[in-house]
């Protein structure tokens, strides 16, 4: 997991590879593209492109034109999010994955709009609503999510240390405790604990 992490942070170390990533969060783009924005040659572009390819961060598609052979043009991958997390008791990067969407009430309603045979203006003006509440319960959801990581990560410190401290005093009562509880401790405590 560490390991994994550390190639991620080396990979978008690379500026080259960042201003990339920036451009396709705007839209898609062909090599061609990115070189001439970049100023950079094709061939280093591509050899940027194979390594957030493999990454998972980045996807290709290909494109038929009206003349000439098909281009590929590179997206960010869709559904994908990746957070890099620093906090005073964590340090770390969490990566989400597309996965198939539920058929939830706000799934049925996004289709129930986009089906929608009502007048242009009055659709667009009900996506873009619906868009909005969405938009806050995301961001409602994420300050939940952020607040519930730190009271988690300084309860996970807090246990850590304790335990550190009872190895230190008395270990046997240590081994009691790790083999009573030790299954149902985060991965990340027995890790620390194990290399203590």
């Amino acid at each position: 997991m560490e390991s994994e992490m550390g190639k991620l942070l080396d990979i978008l170390g690379n500026e080259t590879r960042r201003r990339i990533l920036i451009l396709l969060t705007k839209r898609p783009y062909f090599v061609s593209e990115l070189s001439q924005e970049l100023g950079v040659g094709q061939k280093a572009v591509l050899e940027h492109l194979r390594i957030l390819k493999s990454a998972g961060l980045i996807e290709e598609r290909t494109e038929k034109i009206p003349r000439g052979r098909p281009r590929k043009y590179y997206t960010i991958r869709r559904g994908f999010r990746l957070e890099v997390m620093l906090t005073p008791y964590l340090f770390g990067t969490e990566l989400y994955e597309p996965k198939e969407v539920r058929k939830t009430s706000v799934y049925s309603e996004a289709q129930r709009l986009i089906k929608s045979t009502e007048p242009t203006e009055e659709k667009v003006r009900e996506l873009v609503e619906f868009l909005d509440s969405l938009e806050t319960r995301l961001n409602e959801m994420l300050e939940v999510k952020r607040e519930l990581e730190e009271v988690r990560l300084m309860v996970e410190t807090y246990i850590e240390n304790l335990l550190r401290r009872v190895a230190q005093e008395d270990e046997r009562l240590f081994e009691e405790i790790m083999h009573e509880l030790g299954p149902k401790l985060p991965r990340r405590i027995s890790t620390n604990l194990n290399d203590f």
